[in-house]
């Protein structure tokens, strides 16, 4: 059984304000450079992670956070069993149950492919015939197997797809571009032997569900108001 990481809870600021009073919000994220990732300290910490942290202090708000693989924090969120998670890119499902806050951090999908490749990731034959792959339970997956496209790799998560990539498992495989640099990084692997063509520009916004909006409609404006002091 999947055991659940409470990584932290903002304190509140002023012991006799209201807030104190409130019940923490609850939020659930994925293990991820750059946006929120386990350090050798063993905090969970990233740009993402830190401008939510900051909104939250600046609300005077208690909050906490739950790590999961991306799929099942996703699920955990939809079912109403947490108040909302992050980073996400703004999609029409999730805005079925749930509402996204402004941007928290910048992402772009992009194709990787070997640097001498000469496949067109925009061809129709490139659609058909070219083994791709996204890790699991990205939307950049399920954009990939909505389109019909030849998918053979979906690991569970960006690091793992890159290496599956290297081994050549793959003739291109779509991915978060900062996510990506930071799984290089990690890999000591020159960015230069890979050819990139962008393909989306995916801002990352956390999520709230209407659930948890419905009870404090004046939330998320309050929340969207901090943003631009945490950036």
């Amino acid at each position: 059984m999947l055991k659940k990481v409470i990584i932290g809870a903002a304190l509140c600021l002023l012991q006799l304000s209201g807030n104190c009073a409130l019940e923490p919000v609850r939020l659930v994220t994925r293990d991820e450079e750059p946006y929120g990732s386990f350090k050798d300290d063993k905090t969970f910490d990233g740009i993402a992670v830190r401008v939510v942290d900051c909104v939250f202090k600046r609300l005077n708000r208690p909050y906490q956070i739950k790590v999961y693989p991306w799929e099942r924090a996703q699920m955990v969120a939809e079912k109403g069993e947490a108040d909302g998670m992050f980073p996400a890119a703004m999609t029409p499902d999730r805005l079925m149950w749930s509402e996204g806050s402004d941007r928290i951090a910048g992402q772009r999908w992009v194709w990787l492919l070997p640097w001498d490749s000469k496949l067109d990731p925009n061809s129709d034959e490139f659609k058909i015939t070219a083994r791709v792959g996204a890790f699991f339970g990205s939307k950049r997956l399920k954009t990939l197997e909505l389109g019909r496209y030849n998918v053979v790799l979906r690991p569970q998560s960006e690091l793992q797809l890159l290496k599956a990539f290297m081994m050549g498992r793959a003739d291109a495989i779509l991915v978060g571009d900062m996510a990506a640099a930071e799984a290089m990084k990690t890999l000591n692997l020159n960015p230069n032997q890979f050819r990139t063509v962008f393909a989306q520009d995916r801002p990352m916004h956390v999520f709230f569900t209407k659930k948890f909006l419905q009870n404090e409609p004046e939330f998320l404006k309050q929340f969207n108001a901090q943003i631009p002091g945490c950036q």
